[in-house]
């Protein structure tokens, strides 16, 4: 539907009725997965246009990460250090677009927001205090696929990690190396 539909097309395409379509368009409506594109000239008066709504695009599936593999793939095989080098500036992106959120905050403030800005990426944190720091477990790694194939993907999320949090991260289980979840100990906190 990139170029949007009617309520006649949808019927004709999909050999079912108006009311049937009408009735389904509502509900997309309301759920926020169609919106009125505009009107189309008909026979006798104009016909409303329907479209997938930016929100509906999420339920396609999505082979990012099959791209993202092959071109670090490519990268690997152009030459050494190309892909540590470009990992390092990816890293440094994610540094400079997170950082700013946590900068100013110091102690366990800091920690909850660096919990919080994991949970928007993906990763499932929780955090737990210890007797000398804190343990923060990840239950999800959005770019494990990626981490497996390629190491150093690993090694810029932990150097991320270490600049949210504002301390050095010992990570004593991976989920890169099969481990269930990821766990970093935190021993100290700024």
């Amino acid at each position: 539907m990139h170029n949007g539909r009617t309520v006649e097309e949808l019927a004709q395409a999909l050999h079912v009725t108006r009311t049937a379509i009408t009735s389904q368009l509502a509900a997309l409506q309301a759920a926020g997965l169609v919106a009125q594109q505009g009107l189309r000239p008909g026979r006798r008066r104009p016909s409303v246009v329907y479209t997938l709504s930016a929100s509906a695009d999420a339920f396609f599936p999505k082979t990012y990460d099959d791209f993202a593999a092959e071109v670090l793939e490519e990268l690997r095989r152009e030459g050494k250090g190309n892909l540590g080098r470009l990992l390092r500036r990816v890293g440094d992106r994610w540094i400079a677009r997170d950082l700013p959120r946590v900068k100013d905050l110091r102690g366990r403030k800091r920690l909850e927001r660096a919990k919080e800005i994991l949970a928007e990426r993906g990763f499932m944190p929780s955090l737990s205090p210890k007797r000398d720091g804190y343990l923060l477990r990840e239950h999800n790694c959005p770019v494990i696929r990626l981490a497996v194939a390629h190491p150093e993907v690993c090694n810029m999320v932990h150097r991320w990690l270490e600049a949210l949090f504002g301390t050095p991260l010992t990570r004593t289980r991976c989920m890169r190396q099969g481990d269930p979840f990821s766990d970093y100990v935190i021993t100290t906190a700024r």
